[in-house]
């Protein structure tokens, strides 16, 4: 007698795990091709994919393993070879937090975001990172920053929170920081300096938040109070202080950076030659800022040593827009069919040729990052002062930096919404009857 065939399984299919699978695909329980930085289900089925978003996937012990063992594939050099757990001698890593996990993502994907040029990238990866192993202040620093690079590709809720945990841990470098500057030596001035560099983007960020919820709420007020015109105008002033601090740093250390892991960091680049395009754009964009002196000049007196800040303020201005001009180069193919588009520039209107210049410098790329900020190096105590009181003038000189603040930065996770921020700050200062003081900066940057 035969015997009776039996019935086919219909078990599970087995697959190879896909161990570092994005979230969508690990809670269908199907097999993610790791792709990135969206995987081939998530494209096919038009869903968000964590990958894209850094997304956390599992609880923060797992997160922190995986996050290890992905650093350690991907990073010579970069993760020491005996972490294996959160905190492991990190004194800044807390083991109850997410700290491993985003130490982790700093090295991985943040260091990306920071080095400019990418031949930088290997010392935010490697070199910043093994600074923190002795100066302790430098981890935390370096900490606050993965937080907010995280945060600026979270939802809202959870970007609040990271914010927090951010700003946790630029409070507890603070102390190791200010008793270290007390004494520079050449064995703590890659150390200080890199805490700075970290400062100035925390700033950044928080000051766009900060910003950005004063400006939420002078938009509910029917007549502007006195103290929201100081909220704002100390958020702005504050920007300020923390490059200029930096740069303190710098001069007192200089020779010591100069030959130190930093080195690349301060490195300029030579200006490349001008054509005839950016002579015109400088040119044009000169005259335009050279126009706003007059507003302190011919309106209601101003003080003597208010309008030398102010002027003092504007010159350097002028030369941080002709500096940036200068080292932002536009593919000549770019140049030559904006040329085509419309050989007879001279026939546009100025509000026309203004965003004209301002696309075209926009979509270069400037070689030299750091030079926007040389404006903010040169500006005097007064002109701080008077940002800081929500000055109408000192607002407008603002307002029009902003413009080559959004032409360097646009897109930087790091500087967030600040020159919008910026341009917006000096709209609800200066009031309806003095908005076409700051049309260009309305025109160009969006709000």
């Amino acid at each position: 007698m035969a015997s009776t065939p039996q019935p086919a399984s219909k078990g599970r299919r087995f697959h190879r795990k896909s161990r570092y699978g994005c979230a969508p695909c690990k809670r269908r329980r199907i097999k993610c091709d790791e792709k990135k930085p969206v995987c081939g289900n998530c494209a096919q089925r038009s869903v968000e994919c964590s990958f894209k978003t850094l997304a956390p996937t599992s609880n923060n012990q797992q997160l922190a393993r995986i996050a290890v063992e992905n650093a350690s594939r991907s990073i010579t050099g970069g993760v020491p070879a005996h972490v294996s757990g959160p905190g492991a001698a990190m004194p800044f890593c807390r083991s109850d937090t997410r700290d491993l996990e985003l130490y982790c993502h700093f090295q991985i994907y943040t260091s990306t975001t920071l080095a400019q040029p990418a031949s930088l990238e290997s010392l935010y990866r490697e070199d910043i990172p093994s600074l923190s192993v002795a100066f302790p202040f430098v981890g935390h620093g370096l900490m606050s920053i993965a937080y907010i690079h995280l945060a600026s590709l979270s939802s809202q809720d959870t970007s609040k929170r990271l914010l927090a945990e951010s700003a946790f841990h630029v409070n507890k470098a603070l102390p190791g920081y200010s008793e270290a500057i007390k004494n520079i030596t050449e064995d703590n001035s890659s150390p200080l300096f890199s805490f700075a560099m970290f400062v100035v983007l925390f700033t950044f960020a928080n000051s766009s938040e900060e910003s950005g919820a004063h400006l939420q709420s002078a938009r509910n007020q029917t007549s502007l109070q006195e103290k929201t015109i100081r909220d704002l105008g100390t958020t702005a002033a504050r920007v300020a202080r923390s490059i200029q601090n930096i740069f303190g740093i710098f001069w007192r250390c200089q020779h010591w950076i100069s030959s130190g892991p930093l080195s690349p960091v301060i490195r300029r680049y030579l200006p490349p030659t001008l054509n005839d395009s950016s002579i015109e754009w400088i040119r044009v964009e000169d005259e335009q800022l050279a126009r706003l002196s007059r507003l302190w000049e011919d309106g209601p007196t101003a003080p003597i040593q208010h309008s030398c800040a102010l002027s003092d303020s504007l010159a350097c201005l002028r030369d941080t827009f002709a500096m940036v001009t200068q080292l932002t180069v536009i593919p000549p193919e770019d140049i030559e069919a904006a040329a085509a588009a419309d050989p007879d520039s001279t026939s546009r209107s100025s509000r026309d040729e203004l965003a004209n210049i301002h696309s075209q410098l926009s979509a270069g790329h400037l070689h030299d990052a750091p030079s926007v900020f040389t404006w903010y190096i040169r500006l005097s105590p007064d002109f701080i002062a008077l940002m800081e009181e929500g000055n109408v003038y000192a607002m407008v000189v603002l307002a029009h930096y902003a413009i080559v603040l959004d032409r360097a930065c646009a897109g930087k996770w790091w500087t967030h919404r600040l020159a919008q921020h910026f341009v917006a700050m000096a709209e609800v200062i200066l009031g309806g009857e003095r908005k076409a003081w700051i049309e260009w900066p309305l025109m160009v940057v969006a709000t």
